[in-house]
């Protein structure tokens, strides 16, 4: 066969296999982990079965003026098959801001990754966050 006759049938072994995945790991990357603002601090929720990759978590300010502070981070419960730092369950990082006005737009970076045998890491996930200059306190 030629590499363009090839194509197709690679093209559609592959889309099988990508769907074949997402049969296994029923979980989205975005549905499935909450992320809110509680008292001062953002808190993310993944189930059980998955983590969130320390190394790849950031919080920054979407919206102006101001600036976000991210406080300490709480030390990872857990390393992935990589060594990498993962945090399981639920994660709560406090901040603060200075100089902010409401509407207050946050953007929240973390890569999560399912455990097990057909482990799977996500890219990287942005979300954005509306929250008060009151909710930050």
């Amino acid at each position: 066969m030629t590499p363009r006759r090839l194509f197709l049938p690679c093209l559609l072994a592959s889309l099988a296999t990508l769907s074949a995945q997402a049969a296994r790991h029923p979980f989205d990357p975005v549905k499935d982990v909450g992320i809110a603002l509680s008292h001062g601090a953002i808190i993310l929720t993944v189930p059980p079965g998955v983590h969130l990759k320390q190394r790849f978590f950031k919080v920054e300010l979407a919206s102006v003026p101001g600036t976000v502070t991210v406080g300490l981070l709480p030390p990872a419960d857990g390393k992935d098959d990589a060594g990498d730092p993962v945090w399981h369950g639920t994660l709560r990082v406090p901040l603060t801001g200075t100089g902010l006005k409401d509407p207050v737009v946050l953007r929240i970076t973390y890569q999560p990754c399912t455990e097990g045998e057909d482990s799977v890491c996500y890219l990287p996930q942005h979300r954005l966050l509306p929250v008060t200059v009151a909710g930050m306190r």
